[in-house]
């Protein structure tokens, strides 16, 4: 593809985030999102919506990908468009396999497990993008 065809990024839409993969920075993490959630035209449900599928990824990022150390890189980039949010949370932690994400039944409830359900109810769109060479990219779209 020429680069002329490629899709430019707009950096005026984008915004992104660093935060360590502390358990003590997702309450904050999602916070942010919802207000910008709420600045960029989301409805206070699916603002809610948004804060509760952030803070499921990004605790999965800790608990799997980073098997709960607290000192590493968590990038999570918010691109909003006119008619969506797509949320990409980036590690560099045990890759993922797309078999183990698992999304049970409700009825079968346990303490722990129910993000990916979540974000699968809660999203119109979601994939682990597994083409980079170390960790994980979890891409969660979001449309008005």
């Amino acid at each position: 593809m020429s680069a002329s065809k490629l899709k430019k990024t707009d950096y005026g839409k984008v915004v992104r985030i660093q935060i360590p993969s502390h358990p003590r920075y997702i309450s904050q993490t999602r916070n942010y999102f919802f207000n910008l959630a709420l600045d960029h035209g989301y409805t206070l449900f699916d603002a809610v919506d948004l804060k509760l599928i952030l803070g499921e990824a990004v605790s999965n990022v800790i608990k799997h990908a980073y098997k709960g150390h607290t000192d590493k890189p968590i990038f999570i980039d918010f691109y909003f468009e006119r008619d969506r949010v797509e949320i990409r949370i980036r590690d560099y932690g045990v890759k993922t396999q797309a078999k183990d994400l698992k999304s049970f039944d409700l009825s079968d409830y346990r303490e722990s497990g129910i993000g990916i359900f979540l974000i699968k109810h809660l999203t119109d769109y979601y994939f682990l993008d597994q083409s980079f060479e170390q960790g994980n990219q979890m891409v969660l779209i979001k449309k008005k």
